[in-house]
């Protein structure tokens, strides 16, 4: 259910519009009868996502966009999934297929009514409730978030050492990191102690990993040994 309706409405917006009635139901701003008419027109993704997670979250980044709060709905899913992760009651209200869809709705629509969300967090929280797909809020947000990344041509890294860095070994990586990325896309880098590794280093970008830890040359250098011991027998 939840799919057939994502692929219509990611039809949509692949068209740059939505007819009105997805417009009342997950977006702000809706269209009376007799009032001016509205455009729908919808800013153009920075990424084109695969799947039914994809296709919500691009949807809801569209209309985000157009409605000028994309920082304020990624803040709102990242809340929401925190919720959903740490609280077992309303886990088991986004996973139990008993749970009767008015009931979920019921909850949902109270757990809101108090905060000052949102129309489209709103509306795509009640959309999932009432397809009982609330478990896919951690999909959809993870697939924004791919999208807001793009839109402000950011790339996440985080470079993992034995040891603290300092001033001068920051340069270093940042520059070694700033290699994997590509033109026009700014860097944004965290730091992590890890001594597992052992010595040298390790960078964890969304996509790759680039180990270059002294433990990961051990772990190649033992593999080798073995390998010509069970060549030589």
């Amino acid at each position: 259910m939840l799919a057939r309706a994502a692929c219509l409405l990611a039809r949509s917006a692949e068209q740059g519009q939505l007819p009105q009635q997805l417009v009342r139901s997950f977006a702000a701003a809706a269209a009376t009868k007799g009032a001016p008419k509205i455009d729908m027109t919808l800013p153009i993704a920075p990424l084109q996502l695969s799947g039914t997670s994809g296709a919500i979250a691009t949807l809801a980044w569209q209309v985000a966009a157009k409605e000028n709060v994309l920082p304020k709905v990624q803040d709102e899913l990242y809340q929401l999934v925190n919720i959903f992760t740490k609280h077992v009651e309303i886990r088991r209200l986004a996973t139990d297929p008993f749970l009767p869809t008015a009931f979920r709705m019921k909850v949902v629509r109270e757990m809101l009514a108090n905060k000052e969300v949102t129309d489209v967090t709103r509306r795509l929280i009640e959309s999932l409730a009432e397809e009982n797909a609330l478990s896919g809020i951690v999909q959809v947000t993870a697939a924004f978030e791919e999208l807001m990344l793009a839109h402000k041509k950011e790339v996440h890294c985080t470079v993992v050492t034995a040891q603290p860095l300092d001033d001068a070994e920051r340069v270093v990586f940042t520059k070694q990191a700033q290699a994997f990325v590509e033109p026009g896309f700014k860097l944004v880098m965290k730091e992590k102690v890890d001594r597992k590794i052992l010595g040298g280093f390790v960078l964890e970008f969304e996509d790759r990993l680039v180990d270059m830890s002294r433990a990961k040359k051990l772990e190649e250098f033992n593999n080798l040994v073995q390998k010509l011991e069970n060549d030589l027998k």
